[in-house]
């Protein structure tokens, strides 16, 4: 039963040595998983973006052809087949 405990002082050095490690650990981790998030989120808001912008001109020239030429935009471009399920 000669198992070593180290001493009261030394435990204290080992924790505050851990948690050293954990916060320059934390610290790197933010520093360059920013920088790949902001990649990514900026990616993903131009994608998302773009889709909407496209979508959204597309159903405002359908009202504005409807409105004003009595042409169905939707039935134009996807055909009979969809509108008559």
């Amino acid at each position: 039963m000669n198992t070593y405990r180290p001493t009261q002082s030394s435990n204290y050095w080992m924790v505050a040595l851990k948690l050293l490690i954990l916060i320059l650990g934390l610290y790197f981790s933010a520093l360059i998983l920013g920088k790949i998030f902001a990649w990514v989120f900026a990616v993903a808001f131009f994608l998302i973006h773009f889709i909407v912008v496209i979508g959204v001109s597309f159903v405002v020239l359908h009202f504005f052809l409807k409105l004003l030429f009595k042409i169905d935009l939707f039935k134009l471009m996807l055909g009979e087949r969809f509108t008559h399920r």
